[in-house]
């Protein structure tokens, strides 16, 4: 078994180095800088033909989508830890927030960080940019509504927060944190806090 991911800073692919060090798994971790152009050049898109990041190989078997990642590992190589399955009372909310962080927020956060610093000044839309901060607002007001007291999205550590807390730290690169309330903001701040973040979003090439 040969497990590796090609990682770029800052981008999707930390969901998965973060998820790598929370699990114990084995795998090897390449850390390229992050240079869009050469993403779409041919030695990459052999890679990941979308010319995007992550890229994740198991062996010959290759993996592009982070949240699906994640949940590969954690249900082939670490025994179901921090996932939850059919047989879980909250396995229905753990499905929930999984999506909720890349089909819930992600599209609304690419569209802030567009909209703001990432497109030429000439093809930005102020009226996108409001467009998806009054959305991300809302996802924002469900989420700190959602988390109440607890700690985490469900009791205890999950996947699902690897997947919704990377879309906040995009809100926080994109100078939207203060979008945050404050019990998200707290809560984004615990999973900070974390020492497998801390390897993962310290990795550089």
């Amino acid at each position: 078994m040969t497990l590796k991911l090609i990682h770029f800073p800052m981008t999707r692919s930390l969901r998965v180095a973060w998820a790598i060090y929370e699990l114990g798994v084995d795998a090897e971790i390449e850390t390229r800088a992050f240079d869009r152009p050469k993403l779409k050049e041919p030695d990459y898109l052999k890679l990941n033909p979308l010319g995007k990041t992550p890229v994740f190989f198991d062996d010959g078997k290759r993996m592009i989508e982070s949240v699906a990642i994640i949940e590969y590992l954690a249900n082939k190589y670490a025994g179901g830890a921090l996932s939850r399955n059919a047989s879980h009372a909250d396995y229905g909310d753990y499905l929930q927030w999984m999506q909720f962080g890349e089909a819930g927020m992600g599209g609304y956060v690419n569209q802030i960080l567009g909209h703001s610093f990432l497109l030429p000044e000439e093809h930005r839309v102020a009226s996108m940019l409001h467009w998806a901060s009054d959305e991300m607002k809302n996802c924002l007001a469900f989420l700190e509504t959602e988390l109440g007291e607890r700690d985490y999205l469900l009791d205890e550590f999950s996947l699902a927060d690897i997947s919704v807390g990377y879309v906040l730290f995009l809100l926080k690169v994109s100078r939207n944190g203060k979008l945050m309330g404050d019990r998200v903001a707290a809560y984004f701040d615990r999973l900070r806090g974390r020492e497998a973040w801390t390897r993962a979003s310290a990795l550089q090439p």
